[in-house]
């Protein structure tokens, strides 16, 4: 399968590199096997992930089109308890970049930390449908970013991805707005700060599901 579709890039792309042809494909039918794993069903309240999973909901904010802009996000266990979380402003940015961006950075520390069975969750359904190609992205920085996604998911072991509604992604709503408070990117491993316990205390009460694979 790999080699014929190796074949159709390079009749495709004559001018592509074989490395990007061959990484192209595979991150191609990544995404075709992992479509089953893809929830469209939005909702409320967050939930826990199963056992052996992290849960990543991410935000980003953008107070008009062309403002600066910043991400945050959080990182949590089966049972609820903040393991990491980020926030970092990026300067002029669209809130669609900034929704990409805030996806890209929680994917990239949950790699640094080992985390291979990753929930990625978010309020912005533009960005969910990233995953399964069911978007069209016009903007060429938005594309560009989705690609740095895209390369970075095959890098885990288990993956699925949901939409929920801005009432339950309050917590990584509030790390993105404390990415406005600092000049350099801030990341809380541990021990959350302050802004967000109560809030953290609260999803913790959910209760578990179990993703069906």
């Amino acid at each position: 399968m790999i080699r014929r579709c190796v074949k159709l890039y390079q009749i495709i792309f004559p001018t592509s590199s074989p490395e990007m042809i061959r990484s192209c494909v595979k991150t191609s039918l990544w995404l075709l096997t992992q479509r089953n794993h893809h929830s469209n069903a939005s909702s409320f309240a967050w939930e826990k992930p199963c056992s052996g999973w992290i849960k990543l909901n991410f935000d980003g904010a953008s107070k008009c089109k062309f403002s600066n802009a910043s991400i945050g996000g959080v990182c949590r266990d089966h049972e609820g308890l903040f393991m990491l979380g980020y926030a970092e402003c990026i300067g002029r940015a669209t809130s669609s970049v900034a929704e990409l961006a805030a996806c890209k950075r929680g994917l990239e520390l949950a790699l640094q930390n080992g985390w291979h069975s990753i929930w990625v969750e978010g309020d912005a359904k533009t960005v969910v449908d990233v995953f399964t190609n069911e978007v069209r992205l016009k903007s060429k920085e938005d594309l560009k970013i989705a690609r740095e996604i895209r390369v970075l998911i095959p890098q885990l072991n288990d993956f699925t991805v949901s939409h929920i509604y801005r009432q339950g992604n309050k917590v990584a709503h509030n790390f993105a707005k404390l990415g406005y408070r600092y000049q350099k990117p801030q990341i809380w491993r541990g021990i959350p700060p302050n802004e967000v316990e109560r809030l953290l205390r609260h999803d913790a009460e959910a209760k578990a599901i179990i993703l069906k694979k």
